[in-house]
């Protein structure tokens, strides 16, 4: 029988609960990237966020711009903690839309331009059709520090072929017309303030609900994770930001 209950995202929002934003990203660090991403900007242009999570740089640019958003996630839970924070911030500003979908299941917004997406390689050829020449795409990607190890791979059922390089993640928005306006990545020590308020969100939450049915497999899950970072992944997966500029 079906269990018409079940959440897949369950895990994910309990683990993320304590995060603003939901990749290892400081707040200076993201600041000094959406500075140039929102240069210009109007109240005629739209900032896109596809898989935008809570929202947290969304909203960061609707403090920093008069442009409007339009965040899209797969994850309701997110976008009614991402909707709560900026009425508390604008109680009466209407400029922030958050839609619960697949990005490509709904329509291109109408009007203005669209500057920032989500994902990678299939981002950067969707959001090319979708901007403006000189229109600006903010894209986040994995990619390796160095080979993975298979026991890395395994542990977190992923493939060589996943990521590349950051120079080469660079060099896929070069191939495909992008112009690079700035890069960045996560810090070793952004990735820890990430992995360990992910994993001690969890951990909280089953000291505080020790009836929770899926107690069990989540402990086992997040302390596999935990440990697959320390020993793999903090010195093999790195994540990058590239802000680019449709040609």
């Amino acid at each position: 029988m079906t269990n018409t209950n079940y959440n897949p995202f369950r895990f994910s929002t309990i683990a993320h609960s304590n995060h603003g934003y939901l990749s290892p990203l400081s707040r200076n660090k993201a600041h000094e990237i959406l500075r140039s991403l929102v240069a210009d900007l109007s109240a005629d242009d739209i900032v896109l966020d596809a898989g935008c999570g809570k929202a947290g740089l969304l909203r960061d640019v609707l403090h920093m711009s008069p442009a409007r958003g339009v965040g899209v996630d797969i994850n309701q839970s997110f976008l009614v903690e991402a909707q709560a924070a900026f009425r508390q911030d604008f109680p009466n500003d209407p400029r922030l839309s958050l839609i619960n979908a697949p990005l490509l299941e709904h329509t291109r917004p109408e009007g203005g331009s669209t500057h920032a997406f989500g994902s990678f390689e299939e981002c950067l050829r969707v959001a090319f059709d979708w901007l403006k020449p000189n229109g600006r795409l903010l894209v986040a990607d994995g990619y390796w520090k160095q080979a993975p190890s298979q026991d890395y791979l395994d542990a977190i059922g992923g493939t060589a072929d996943e990521f590349v390089s950051h120079a080469q993640n660079a060099q896929r928005a070069n191939a495909l017309g992008y112009n690079l306006l700035r890069t960045a990545t996560s810090s070793d020590d952004e990735w820890d303030e990430y992995e360990g308020r992910y994993c001690d969100a969890m951990m909280q939450y089953l000291a505080t609900h020790p009836d929770d049915p899926d107690s069990a497999k989540f402990l086992k899950r997040m302390q596999d994770w935990h440990n697959s970072y320390l020993l793999w992944g903090r010195a093999t997966l790195g994540f990058g930001y590239y802000l680019l500029s449709r040609t």
